[in-house]
């Protein structure tokens, strides 16, 4: 069988880890894996690795775009870049001549949702939605916006946030998106949560297809190790409760941040101490919290040991679809704190593996450390269970299992 996944990040980011652990996963099963990427990481992996455009066309194209958007239109110019890069596709997956494709996300590549309806022509296509862009005029996330069930339009409240898109571009965004699914109703989509899913099936998604498949980690990598052998390993000997949260920016509105401030200066419990893994930091003005930023890590091996040092993550996002950090966590019997928001639901569970806050704000997040802390003093230990719906559900084998499951589901063949 010869997969083709699209998508615009090798290795960068949430969405990108989660596929290429999938591509990882499907090799060692036998697939064979094709990645066609804007933005390669340049380093060796299992799969082939393919680019969509390369760094001469990109200059020129954009080029393009700046030059006809001064003179003609943003429409004209957007147009003129979409046509181009469907032809490329087009080219590309003729050669390639995939059983079937598995879309990821498209938006930092600045690529169309339309790009979709090029591989369906093709083969069988799988989008694993990794947020909610795929059904929207242009967010990632829309918050408390609804906009997307009825039709996005200039008055999109955030359109300069990531992925931006100028107003008067946004209702044509989500009219496209609103063709690609009416004529291609044979798409099929996989998401992590069954939050996303719900989410999809009001929106443009509904009457197709949906599966819900949680990611999958590597196990034999994001495993428990004693804590205070963790601890000692990163230098760290405090005695007081430690705190984990991180991001890739600790400082990006969805990631909650500025949440889990005003919820650390309102804690009833004595010190404690934060470790912030990931890009930027956090300004706590509180004598009882001992910051200790870690910066960005990508190796793997190290993050366990972090996920291990720590007693609890909280995870202060308002909004998010199956964050990987919790799963890692959970996987490391770490559990985790999170507010009643989005996957969050479906990955803490009260008892098994963490607190929830009573509703997503400062206060609520305050009392559930509280509570987490206490209950962590008083020798409630929920490493084993965490442990053990990390094998049971999260496993990179069983996501894989139900991805070929899905596929064949397709009409395709083990033998492709």
């Amino acid at each position: 069988m010869h997969v083709v996944m699209l998508s615009d990040l090798e290795t960068q980011g949430g969405a990108a880890t989660a596929a290429s652990r999938l591509a990882e996963g499907l090799i060692k099963a036998g697939v064979r894996v094709t990645r066609l990427l804007c933005y390669p990481d340049g380093r060796t992996h299992p799969w082939r690795t393919q680019l969509l455009r390369g760094r001469l066309w990109e200059r020129f194209a954009w080029r393009g775009v700046q030059l006809l958007s001064e003179s003609i239109s943003m429409r004209l110019a957007n147009y003129s870049q979409m046509v181009w890069i469907h032809r490329t596709l087009d080219i590309v997956l003729s050669k390639l001549r995939p059983d079937v494709i598995n879309v990821d996300n498209l938006h930092a590549a600045r690529w169309w949702p339309s790009l979709v309806a090029v591989c369906s022509r093709h083969a069988p296509t799988v989008w694993t939605l990794h947020d909610m862009w795929s059904f929207t005029g242009r967010c990632a996330y829309s918050y408390d916006c609804r906009k997307f069930t009825s039709g996005c339009d200039a008055y999109c409240p955030t359109p300069n946030e990531y992925p931006a898109l100028a107003p008067k571009l946004i209702a044509d965004s989500w009219k496209l998106r609103w063709r690609l699914f009416v004529e291609h109703l044979g798409l099929v989509a996989v998401c992590a949560s069954n939050w996303l899913a719900r989410e999809a099936l009001v929106g443009l998604w509904k009457g197709h297809r949906i599966e819900v498949i949680p990611y999958g980690l590597p196990l034999e990598i994001y495993k428990p190790f004693n804590k205070n052998s963790a601890r000692s390993a990163l230098g760290m000997n405090t005695q007081t409760p430690m705190l984990l949260t991180c991001a890739q920016d600790l400082q990006e509105r969805r990631k909650g941040g500025a949440i889990l401030v005003k919820a650390l200066q309102k804690l009833s419990h004595g010190h404690v101490t934060l470790l912030t893994m990931g890009h930027g930091s956090l300004s706590i003005k509180s004598e009882a919290i001992y910051s200790h930023p870690i910066g960005y890590i990508d190796d793997e091996q190290a993050k366990v040991m972090v996920y291990n040092a720590a007693d609890l993550l909280v995870h202060p996002a308002p909004i998010d679809n199956f964050p990987l950090a919790v799963m890692e966590a959970i996987a490391c019997g770490t559990p985790v704190v999170g507010l009643p928001i989005g996957g969050v639901l479906d990955m803490v569970r009260p008892g098994q593996t963490g607190w929830l806050a009573q509703e997503a704000t400062p206060n609520a997040l305050a009392k559930a450390i509280d509570i987490a802390i206490q209950d962590i003093n008083a020798g409630v230990d929920l490493a084993p269970t965490c442990r053990a719906i990390a094998e049971s559900e999260y496993g990179i084998e069983l996501q894989v299992r139900r991805y070929l499951r899905l596929f064949r589901s397709l009409g395709v063949s083990d033998s492709a």
